[in-house]
Parts: C-alpha cells; structure tokens; sequence
C-alpha cells in the first residue's frame, strides 16, 4: 500500500522529491527511473502547480492580516477594521496678515463696509523648491475703516490647488460610490456641502464622524476612507446612523491638493504675492494692491502616511480609545492631529523632579525644522483638547537637538571604477542619507554606532578600499541678540579628554565690548593645557574656554575679557601661552556641560552671528565611539555638514 504524501515541504524540488517517493510506494513504479522518463514533466508541472498554489495561499494568508501584510491597499483595509484611518498627506499651513487701502475717490458715493476674498487660492510663492500656490478654505471678510483700510489678520492659508467636486445621488445605481479621485488630497480640508432637497437651492454642511454614541437618524455626517491607489471614498448616512441622501441629492466637496513637505519653509513677506480675487460689499471687483505685513514659516506639509507607520500606529491608535491618559495616548494623538513629524516624547510631570501632577510635556521633532513655531503649538493643543482629562494641563517644548557630523576621508582604487573623487564622495553622501532614513537614528534617544558608519562608507562602492573616519558632536546655541546673558549647552555625552588639541570649538560671533560693538569677529575653544580635576561635591575633569579672533595674517590672536568697576567687559590680546586670563566658559568633560559667560557679573552679550538665524555651532569631539543620546535629547545625523573627502588610494598593491 503506497504511503501518505507528505503535507509540509513547499520547495520545488521538495515537492517533487515527495512525488517520486510515493510513486516509487506503489507496485506499478517500483523499479521506475523518474529521472529520465517522460514522466518526470508531468512530476514538474504537479511540483510547479503545488509550489505554486503553496505560495499563493501563503501570501493570502499573510495580506488578511495587519501584522504580516505588506501590499497597502491589503494594509489600509485590515487597519480600517479597528477603525483606523491613515493620515493623508498634509498641506503646509501658514499665518498671514495683510493690507488693503482702497482709494477713497473711486467711491464718491462712500466706502463699502467691508471687503471680500471667495475660497480658494489667494497667493502664490516664489520660495522653496519651486513655486507654490496658497489657498483659504472659507470667505475671508474684513471691515473697511474710514480711510479706506481693510486689515486681515491671522489668515491661515494652506498650499496646494483648490479642487471642487459635484456628485449626483443616484439611487437607481445601487454600486454608486463617492471617490476622491486624488492620491494627496489632504481629508484635513475638506468641506462637504449638500442640498438635500432637490427642489431648493440650499446647502447644508456635513462633518466627519467622529463616534457613534452622539450620531442620530438626522446627524449630517460622513465617513472617509482610503481605497485603491490611495484615492478617497465618502459615505454617508443610511438613515440608521446619519442622515440618509435623497435621489438626486447634490453633494459639493472641496479639497486642496498638496505637495506635501515641499511647500515647507517659506516665510518671507516678499514670498508671497496676492493672486485672489477682492470684493467690496456693492458686489464690485477691487483691485486696489495688497501689502504683506507678516507671515510665520509655512510648516506640516507631508506625504501620505507610509506603510510602516499604518502597522505601527494603528493599533496603537486603537488602543488609546480616542483618550488621552497614558503617555503612549499623547504621542499617538499628537501624531494624528499632526502627522509631519520625524519623533514625539511625552513625559509625565508626576515623574520630573520636583513633580509636577496633572501636566504632561510633549516634545515634538518636527520633520522639516528644529521647531515648532507658537502658532502650530497652540493648534496642536487645540487639536489634543477633546481627547485630554480636563484637569491635565499640556504644555509643549522645543526639542534639544544633537547633531552628529561625519569627517571623513575615503580612499578608493581608481582602477576599480570610472568615477572621479567628487562621484566618490557624492556617492558615500548618498550612502549616508539612506542609511540615515532607513534606520532609527533620527529619534529622541537614538544611538549611533560608529562601527556600522564604517561599513555604511566601505559599502558605498566597490572601488572604496577603507576610511579614516571620525564623529564630531554638534550643538546649536540660538544666542539672545543684544543682551546681556549667560549660556549653558548640555549634550548630555562625554566630551574627549585630549592633552594635545582642542575638543570644543565654535563658529565666529561678534560681541558688545566697552559699550561699543566690536567689529572683530571672536571664535572660542577649550584650552587643552587647563585640562583638571574639580571638585566641589562630585568630582569631574573640566577645562577653561578662551576666545580669539584670526588677525590679517592668518593667526589665532587670543585675547582675554575682563570687567570694570562697572561691571563692563573690556578686551585685551594676551600672549597665546597665557594662562593668566579669565576664562571665558567652562567644559565639563564627563557630563557634556558647556558654561559661558558664568564667569562675568553681566555676562556676555553676543551682538551677531557668523552662521544664520543667531546660531553659534559649538563642535565637540566625542569620548566614546558609540554615541547613545538618553530619552529627552533627539539624536540626528547632519550629512549636509559633514566632512567627506575622497582620495586615491595609493597604497594598493599594484599602485
């Protein structure tokens, strides 16, 4: 009697083998030679079907579940049984205030009361990547003064192309869907109106359903969905949950399609030009000019939610229940109400020190910058308000940022590829960044391994032979302009204790010496000789921090601040083997803590910049290798400032 067919084996040539062997049980092929005959293709083409139908129900299997599906469609729908709906892509929102004079001799007849701009778009941008348009969702209407000034203020515009769509109930059509034929359309700004009675002209408006428990037969609501190919599908009420459409309803949506994060971070007034229509309360075009008064940095633009952040976030998302209580709560629900954002930690006040009960600090990274401004702050808060405990206050910070940069020099074998060194160093830059968006880097207690930067460089191309590779730590000091002030940067990483260079250094800045501004521009780094041991309480190893400045023959002149009776720092030059000076800060060399100006009864008052936006960068040099940021510090890699050269590699055998 022939034996059981094995069951398990889905390898073709396991299959086949499995074939054989029970053909080989029967009596009619026992002596049978499989490997020649022309059985053996009818044997592969049972092995191909059955590896076959093996794979295809293995891959079913696997796409009817959120955990292991990996095509989106597959993952939308298994996330939308627990009711989760991935975030769209998102436009760039900005704050703008803005002017309109109207020329009191156009109306003899007097002034109208106010001014009008319709939605849709109103002002187009020459800032960015390239040009963009921005748009108002509702009717901006402002009054006009007796001089004929109409002020708008506080305009949210969001960036993208206004878009307008009809659909028609059809009953007659039992398989009619309402799609949103659009993969970036941001559901953030939809505005769905209805004229429910055919016989009259009148809109209602309808908003998205947020819960079932206050919805009635009557609620003017709908669900929104995402389906195929990332478009948009509305449904609305069965007359059950939501009020029911009638045949030949009219439903009006409209919807701004974004570019995502590429209208991020345009903020100049002369940006942005008016491009709208005005009109004036008699029903007449005006075309009086616009004047921009002040705009914030157009910010959260970004791309449809990605597949991995839908398997991450939707459970996560249900079971937060819609409540913020948990820590885990906040962050899933500040990433819901704002989705371009690179990473969020939340802490309780109940755990800091002293505690603070009933407040939760969010800190938010945001994608496209170091921080939010107040206005997306506040939105954020607003946004949190139906789902927090009323009595938790939240309070909102900037991150603390640690950049890393890497110095390195690659050497490669010119005989092994027909790139030049710029390609080489173009193609370990690239090399970087992948590695950087691949991994978990850029996150608030990330860590980077020095070892696998090695690998990432010697992988970039076939020709690299090794690197000289190096990390450098950097921390950005926004200064307080024109004020007198004392400073402290923690890194929170062990800076190198090196006898024979320095392991601090700045970029240039400009500062108020003798009341007056000095107009040499000052760099400081630690001075490796003051190397020591303090001790007060907890014993650790400091070194002094000196200024200089670079004389027109290219030499670091040191120089040394001291006060006067009234407290105001004067300057002088020292010799650069002085080490009779006032130190002008301090290195704390095992926790990270830089201190400047502590030293002064006023402090320092820094005046300008080298770098823009009141930056001083202060470079370290790391202690360890590895750096590994704790919980509250973001830890990213900056490759736009790192330093990468490439040269031949002449120590080859053969060179």
């Amino acid at each position: 009697m022939a034996g059981p067919i094995n069951l398990t084996e889905v390898d073709f040539q396991e299959i086949k083998d499995n074939l054989i062997g029970y053909l080989r049980s029967t009596n009619q092929f026992t002596d049978y030679d499989f490997g020649g005959s022309n059985l053996s293709i009818i044997l592969n083409l049972l092995a191909y079907q059955a590896q076959l139908n093996s794979y295809s129900a293995n891959l079913v299997a696997n796409e009817s579940f959120l955990y292991t599906s990996t095509i989106r469609k597959n993952v939308v729908a298994n996330a939308r049984q627990i009711g989760y709906v991935p975030g769209s892509a998102r436009s760039a929102v900005s704050i703008i205030d803005f002017d309109i004079q109207l020329d009191p001799t156009d109306y003899p007849s007097g002034l109208p009361e106010t001014l009008q701009i319709p939605s849709g778009m109103v002002f187009s941008t020459n800032g960015g990547k390239s040009n963009f348009t921005f748009n108002v969702l509702q009717p901006q209407v402002a009054g006009v003064d007796n001089s004929g000034l109409a002020k708008f203020r506080n305009i949210e515009i969001y960036e993208g192309s206004m878009v307008r769509t009809l659909f028609v109930v059809d009953k007659s059509d039992y398989n009619q869907r309402f799609i949103l034929q659009n993969p970036n359309t941001d559901v953030t700004t939809l505005q769905v109106e209805v004229t429910e009675d055919v016989s009259s002209e009148e809109t209602f408006y309808y908003k998205p359903a947020d819960n079932l428990v206050e919805t009635t037969k009557e609620s003017r609501i709908y669900w929104i969905n995402e389906i195929d190919r990332g478009f948009y599908e509305l449904t609305f009420g069965d007359g059950l949950f939501g009020k029911e459409l009638v045949d030949s309803a009219k439903i009006f949506v409209s919807s701004v399609v974004t570019n995502g994060p590429e209208g991020n971070g345009i903020q100049f007034n002369s940006s942005f030009n008016f491009v709208g229509t005005i009109f004036d309360s008699f029903g007449t075009r005006v075309i009086s000019p616009v004047e921009v008064l002040s705009v914030s940095k157009s910010e959260g633009g970004s791309f449809p939610e990605e597949v991995s952040s839908i398997k991450f976030r939707a459970p996560r998302e249900y079971a937060a229940q819609n409540r913020c209580v948990t820590t885990q709560d906040f962050d899933v629900l500040v990433r819901k109400v704002f989705s371009a954002i690179d990473d969020v930690y939340v802490v309780g006040g109940e755990t800091l020190t002293p505690a603070e009960y009933g407040r939760v600090y969010i800190t938010i990274k945001p994608s496209n910058s170091d921080s939010l401004s107040n206005i997306t702050k506040n939105y954020i808060k607003r946004s949190l308000d139906p789902y927090r405990i009323a009595s938790i206050d939240i309070v909102i910070n900037d991150p603390e940022i640690l950049n890393v940069e890497v110095d390195s020099l690659v050497y490669f074998d010119e005989k092994k590829t027909v790139k030049d060194q710029a390609s080489i160093t173009a193609t370990v830059n690239d090399a970087l960044n992948n590695y950087v968006i691949s991994t978990v880097i850029p996150k608030f207690g990330g860590a980077l391994s020095y070892s696998k930067i090695l690998c990432v460089i010697d992988d970039a191309d076939k020709s690299i032979t090794r690197n000289n590779t190096s990390l450098i730590m950097r921390k950005d000091l926004k200064i307080v302009q024109n004020t007198d002030a004392t400073y402290e940067v923690c890194l929170e990483q062990p800076v190198q204790q090196n006898k024979d260079k320095p392991t601090v250094y700045s970029t240039g800045f400009r500062l108020e010496v003798d009341n007056q501004i000095d107009e040499r521009v000052f760099y400081f780094e630690n001075d490796y000789e003051t190397l020591r041991e303090y001790s007060v309480e907890d014993p650790q190893i400091i070194s002094d921090i000196y200024c200089f400045y670079i004389n027109e023959f290219n030499e670091k002149v040191k120089v040394n601040f001291f006060e006067t009776s009234s407290n105001v720092l004067k300057v002088v030059n020292v010799p650069f083997e002085e080490k009779n000076i006032t130190p002008f800060g301090t290195v704390y060399h095992e926790t990270g803590e830089i201190e400047l100006g502590f030293n002064y009864k006023r402090g320092i008052k820094f005046v300008s910049t080298e770098v823009i936006s009141n930056v001083i960068e202060i470079r370290c040099i790391p202690q360890n290798d590895d750096i590994i940021a704790k919980e509250s510090l973001f830890l990213q890699v900056d490759v736009s400032k790192s330093n990468i050269r490439s040269i031949i590699d002449t120590q080859i055998a053969g060179s």
